[in-house]
């Protein structure tokens, strides 16, 4: 039993290595949200890698890599906050003066380190935690902050809903916070052991050490079969866009839009261009690109590829077409060549042409 909770830690730790990798290699591609999602997770791992090593006693072997100092509590608050803010506002650029609310968590590794190694190499006596100071500056000071940032996070997303409401009228636009609000209730089940735990004295680590499991393995499926997780709710890259053109009635454009796609296939001409859509809507051809991926999540080509798709799939089924080549079908469904339809037919099915065709019509 024992060996098998080792394995589930190292499992997990392991799994969650690999998605705070991924989220955090977000900064390269400015993806905020992801980045500081992304140091939650790596604290939440070096948890759980601690966990394994008190298990089996790691801390105590010689020449043992101090990996948990890393790990800090204090930088668990602001990678919160900034996370809420650029996930809730995508105008929300960080700045370097937010790097500065995580100098108390570098203080705190310098300092681990360097009192490790002096311990380990010149066999002087430092106990940190024994220090009261140093207990409050590294337990307490975290899980007060962390609850004033919950408190920020719910303002937040009562915010929004009033905002997705008022934008659509509808609750529509809810179902897309509801990771935030997931996201919201584990980090406040967190808080509310973690406050026991440090303050209180409570002893409640084993529920804190399933809920950072249950948390982890959960994330790793997430990133593996749905990645748009991680992503800014589609609803405010929509809200965005009405701020950006107040002159347009999205509803009125979107049904117009409707109209020259699914009745007067206008996906059928070969070649089609953003500036042709834009022309025949008489409306901005960055209105329409906006339009396209704030409703449809979607770009332009991505969109009028799933028509033609679809519809060369029905031509496919369609009894009255089987005299018809794979290549007369793409062209008349408005692809310009044999390569790109196979391409995106593949994308789109999963499967090529010629192998769907041959599993419709049987043996």
């Amino acid at each position: 039993m024992e060996n098998f909770e080792q394995f589930i830690l190292l499992l997990v730790s392991g799994q969650g290595l690999v998605v705070s990798l991924a989220l955090l290699s977000g900064v390269f591609k400015n993806k905020y949200a992801n980045f500081f999602f992304g140091l939650l997770t790596a604290v939440i791992t070096i948890e759980i890698l601690n966990i394994w090593g008190m298990r089996v006693s790691y801390h105590n072997v010689d020449n043992a890599f101090p990996f948990w100092v890393f790990g800090s509590y204090l930088m668990v608050p602001p990678a919160l906050w900034l996370f809420v803010r650029t996930n809730m506002h995508p105008t929300f650029q960080p700045k370097a003066k937010n790097l500065l609310f995580f100098i108390p968590a570098l203080l705190e590794i310098v300092v681990e380190l360097f009192s490790y190694y002096s311990n380990r190499s010149l066999g002087t006596g430092y106990h940190l935690m024994e220090n009261y100071f140093w207990y409050v500056f590294t337990e307490i000071v975290p899980v007060v902050t962390m609850i004033l940032v919950l408190v920020l996070f719910a303002k937040e997303l009562k915010k929004a809903r009033v905002r997705f409401k008022k934008m659509l009228g509808t609750k529509k636009g809810l179902p897309q916070l509801s990771k935030l609000y997931v996201l919201f209730m584990v980090f406040s089940f967190l808080t509310l052991f973690w406050l026991l735990l440090a303050v209180f004295d409570v002893q409640v680590f084993i529920v804190i050490e399933v809920i950072l499991l249950i948390f982890l393995f959960s994330l790793g499926y997430l990133g593996h079969f749905q990645p748009a997780f991680f992503d800014i709710p589609q609803i405010l890259k929509t809200e965005l866009m009405n701020d950006r053109f107040p002159q347009f009635n999205d509803e009125k454009e979107l049904e117009k839009l409707r109209v020259l796609f699914e009745e007067k296939k206008l996906f059928t001409k070969q070649k089609l261009s953003l500036k042709e859509v834009a022309g025949h809507l008489a409306l901005p051809e960055r209105y329409v690109s906006v339009l396209i991926n704030g409703y449809h999540n979607n770009s332009f080509s991505a969109y009028v590829n799933s028509f033609r798709v679809k519809d060369a799939l029905q031509r496919i089924a369609d009894p009255t077409e089987q005299h018809k080549t794979l290549l007369g079908i793409a062209l008349e469904s408005g692809f310009n060549s044999k390569s790109s339809f196979n391409s995106v037919f593949k994308a789109v099915t999963g499967k090529n042409p010629s192998e769907f065709l041959k599993e419709s019509t049987g043996p």
